[in-house]
């Protein structure tokens, strides 16, 4: 029987480019060796279920998904409880794609397509937050809502410039988060702003911003924390962030295997941009290497090492 691959998209994730391309991508993924079951999703969840379903069956050695960070999530929350793991070989369509950037994938949909067959696998950490995945961040407080509380037809037209604007306008209800947070035998408990815990190089489009020495596989990940402050000191914060300058008295810098953050009032999440819930007690841990994505064979070995 001929090898089969997955491939499930999003048609309308970032400018909808993969529906011009959709014609020339399946060509590609189509051999004589191969048989491409092809699974457009139609609303939130689609890509999950496609990727629980056909993993149950034979000879499936790849899934090949096409859309914005949220398509990639439903994805890898299918393939952690499947028993049979293959490679995904990603092709970023959305408005930010912080992964596909993080794994030097091409922007050019022809070109991350080719990956799938043409590519290296690169195994990844896999973060677990209460019972469900998230590929490169779980978040709280200023601008998490952003993501998903922008229309997708302003993230359609206006890129990154759609979440820079929804986040400027938040800035005029800052709420802070008693919380504490406990993290691989040590223990913090503040007012905070802001916090993330990241597998990522580059969050919301911003490039470097969770630190100089990142590694997609090494079984930690950042943690970056933002304590209350005033609003003043806020553009001094932003700038320490962006220059990578983590020494500010208002940022916790840690990484991490496992955390939990306990907060006095329910606190609103988000795992790779899409909506994780509200709570007060949440526990994040690492899964290290636990899938594989398919990237550029001249960059294994750099990635492999840093």
């Amino acid at each position: 029987m001929r090898e089969r691959i997955l491939f499930t998209y999003n048609p309308n994730a970032g400018t909808k480019a993969i529906q011009s391309k959709l014609y020339e991508v399946v060509n590609l993924l189509t051999g004589e060796e191969r048989e491409l079951i092809i699974s457009p999703t139609r609303k939130r969840g689609d890509a999950e279920e496609a990727v629980k379903e056909y993993m149950k069956r034979d000879h499936i050695v790849q899934v090949v998904c096409s859309g914005g960070d949220g398509t990639l999530h439903e994805v890898v929350n299918g393939m952690m409880v499947s028993e049979n793991k293959v490679p995904i070989s990603y092709i970023p369509a959305g408005s930010t794609n912080d992964f596909g950037y993080s794994l030097n994938i091409p922007k050019d949909t022809l070109k991350a397509a080719v990956l799938s067959m043409e590519g290296q696998k690169f195994p990844v950490d896999i973060g677990q937050f209460q019972d469900k995945y998230f590929v490169y961040t779980a978040a709280f407080g200023m601008f998490t809502e952003v993501s998903y509380a922008t229309p997708q037809n302003l993230k359609n037209i206006f890129g990154h410039m759609a979440y820079l604007l929804k986040g400027a306008a938040s800035l005029s209800n800052l709420t802070n988060h008693h919380m504490k947070v406990t993290y691989d035998g040590n223990v913090v408990e503040d007012d905070f702003l802001f916090g993330m815990v990241v597998n990522s190089e580059s969050i919301g489009g911003f490039r470097g911003i969770t630190g100089t020495d990142v590694c997609l596989n090494d079984g930690f990940n950042e943690m970056m924390l933002i304590r209350d402050c005033k609003t003043v000191d806020l553009p001094g914060l932003g700038m320490d962030i962006l220059s990578k300058n983590l020494n500010n008295k208002n940022i916790i810098y840690a990484k991490v295997k496992n955390v939990t953050f306990e907060s006095t009032e329910p606190v609103a999440w988000t795992m790779d941009g899409e909506y994780g819930g509200t709570l007060t007690e949440a526990n994040i841990q690492v899964h290290n290497k636990a899938v594989s994505f398919m990237i550029p064979k001249n960059l294994f070995s750099i990635m492999e090492s840093s």
